[in-house]
């Protein structure tokens, strides 16, 4: 009997790491513009300091909520966890569901080694890894986009700051 040969598509993440969301914003509305078939997801600090009370925790969850619905529309998703090393942290877009996973009631992201085990999942190398857990403790954001390997050339130039 013959048989069909069916072609996937293989995705993969790239991360990126800019000083402001505001650099992000740009990022991702130049490669909306150009309709490239991606996802977005954001992870960055909420506070700068690990004191910060629950009360200033919500309010920066709510401005950063708001400043990103305006790149990211108003429906996508959204979430909030403290991670022993770096301290409250946010992520928004399609892998929040995945950071905030509940393992033994806590956040898979707020574990230890849980963003390590989330960043070896996205198939990252432990270098970069590393690299970018020191830039989120300097308070720095990452734009992770997931995306088909025949448009990474596409997207590449659309990254720069």
């Amino acid at each position: 009997m013959p048989f069909t040969e069916h072609k996937i598509q293989q995705k993969l993440f790239v991360i990126r790491i800019y000083a402001k969301i505001s650099e992000i914003e740009t990022v991702i509305i130049n490669i909306v513009r150009k309709k490239i078939p991606v996802q977005f997801s954001i992870l960055g600090k909420l506070a700068k300091n690990k004191g910060s009370t629950k009360k200033e925790l919500e309010k920066t969850t709510t401005q950063t909520k708001q400043q990103l619905s305006t790149s990211l529309g108003q429906q996508f998703q959204f979430g909030y966890f403290i991670h022993p090393d770096i301290g409250s942290l946010f992520i928004a877009g399609h892998l929040t569901p995945t950071f905030l996973t509940k393992v033994d009631e806590n956040e898979l992201a707020s574990l230890p080694s849980g963003l390590l085990g989330i960043f070896r999942g996205l198939e990252i190398k432990t270098e970069a890894i590393n690299g970018h857990l020191t830039d989120l403790k300097n308070g720095n954001y990452c734009l992770i986009i997931r995306v088909e390997r025949d448009l990474l050339e596409t997207i590449k130039p659309l990254l720069k700051k």
